[in-house]
């Protein structure tokens, strides 16, 4: 924008009448415009605003640039804070990942344990040490007199006469579940 040239001043008063007349003069009231001559106060011209807005441009420019300033540095701590979370629970993650290890070796060392203790060999060497178990000579079987036998009892007919039998071990046939179970559930 050029400098626009200001316009011719006016003359400050026009002469008028006198003040001879029989009204009496009143005191000037003092001005806002400087005692100084005409001649020497400078001209008025007009300013142009390239100055100003280059300096407002500048302000804002200074604004933004603080502004971003600020939302880099708090986008920064949420970016480590969301990190720290993240490394806190990668922790307790590992953590409990070496807990899940350990107990599940623990389990398959029990469960050895269980499979060692049910060995049908060791069973029958711990009743015949510890608990003084001998195997029988003979296996004998009760069956039931056919007063004490339930009306729907299916097979094993006792013999007539008969409250016993006496087979030799590894000789003998064992009835089946079916068959024997209402007897037991007196």
């Amino acid at each position: 924008m050029s400098p626009v040239p200001a316009p011719a001043r006016l003359p400050s008063r026009a002469p008028g009448p006198s003040r001879t007349d029989a009204t009496p003069a009143r005191p000037s009231t003092p001005r806002s415009t400087p005692a100084r001559p005409d001649a020497t106060r400078p001209r008025l011209r007009l300013v142009d605003n390239t100055r100003l807005e280059i300096a407002a441009r500048r302000r804002r420019a200074r604004r933004s640039l603080v502004v971003a300033g600020v939302l880099a540095v708090a986008a920064l701590l949420a970016l480590a804070g969301v990190n720290a979370v993240l490394v806190s629970n990668q922790v307790r993650l590992d953590e409990l990942e070496q807990q899940v290890v350990e107990a599940q070796a623990r389990h398959q060392a029990l469960r050895l344990e269980v499979a060692t203790l049910e060995a049908p060999a060791r069973v029958v060497s711990t009743a015949t040490d510890r608990l003084g178990m001998v195997t029988p000579e003979r296996i004998t079987y009760v069956q039931p007199s056919p007063v004490d036998a339930p009306s729907s009892a299916e097979g094993l007919a006792p013999s007539p006469g008969s409250t016993s039998s006496e087979v030799p071990v590894g000789t003998a046939t064992v009835p089946s579940w079916g068959t024997v179970k209402p007897y037991l559930s007196r």
